[in-house]
């Protein structure tokens, strides 16, 4: 990051104890300043609205953990007003190997907005991503699909997750709703992920949440099929724990879908 930017960051730290507590929350991460987020995400548009060439802000290596956000931010935000397919895969190849800990992961899956406009063209490196033995190669291609391929009905318009999952809501004999990407989805998902690690399970879990609030009927049929399941056990488990955990489900739905 360049120097200029770097001591702005600094200027905009947190002068209380926000640096060791956002440290607390990602674990092996030892270089956080404590810039909040709102303040970061002002600072990132800032520089993308006042630099025609955004890249050229973010040339140089960063040091702090704010640095490698802010460079995820302004990726997002460039590429959003460039609308540049090409150019936003090759930002967004670049910055995955970057990658190291969850919150720049998530942050930075939830802000490269321009993928919901190129959303096919994406879809290969996203396979890639997701279908990888890196953690957080892996935890990007998962995120990045329930940020901006999971909510998409079959006609390409964004689809809401339900405001209530009732029992008949996830008949199996019913109609069931779908999406357009739902069932790249559900194969990108079933596989074992035990070797990938702790975040990519959790981003598994995470998802496959999300997918269910989503579209019970399809979900529940999925999780319930245990003879053509490959996810790993971990991965399952939070799938199953988040969903009891989430306020959408009614308690009938809960129950039914503790017993699997």
């Amino acid at each position: 990051m360049l120097e200029y930017i770097r001591n702005e960051l600094i200027n905009l730290s947190d002068k209380g104890n926000y640096a060791a507590f956002t440290a607390s929350l990602i674990p092996g991460c030892d270089n956080v300043i404590g810039v909040r987020q709102p303040i970061l995400k002002k600072y990132a548009k800032q520089l993308v609205t006042e630099n025609a060439d955004f890249r050229q802000l973010i040339a140089e290596p960063d040091i702090y953990h704010e640095e490698t956000l802010l460079r995820g931010y302004v990726i997002g935000y460039g590429t959003a007003r460039e609308k540049d397919f090409e150019r936003a895969l090759t930002d967004l190849k670049q910055f995955v190997p970057l990658v190291n800990n969850w919150a720049v992961n998530d942050g930075f899956c939830a802000e490269f907005k321009v993928m919901d406009s190129f959303r096919d063209e994406f879809l290969p490196y996203i396979r890639e991503c997701a279908m990888s033995e890196d953690e957080y190669r892996a935890r990007v291609g998962l995120i990045m699909l329930l940020d901006h391929y999971l909510k998409v009905d079959e006609l390409g318009n964004k689809k809401p997750r339900m405001k209530k999952v009732t029992l008949k809501d996830i008949d199996v004999n019913g109609e069931k709703a779908d999406g357009k990407y739902l069932g790249e989805i559900l194969s990108l998902v079933n596989r074992d992920f035990s070797g990938n690690g702790y975040y990519t399970q959790m981003a598994a879990g995470w998802l496959l949440t999300e997918c269910f609030v989503t579209f019970p009927a399809r979900i529940w049929e999925f999780l319930a099929d245990k003879e053509q399941l490959r996810l790993d056990s971990v991965s399952y488990r939070k799938a199953v724990n988040k969903i009891c955990e989430s306020l959408t489900p009614d308690k009938e739905v809960k129950a039914m879908v503790k017993r699997l």
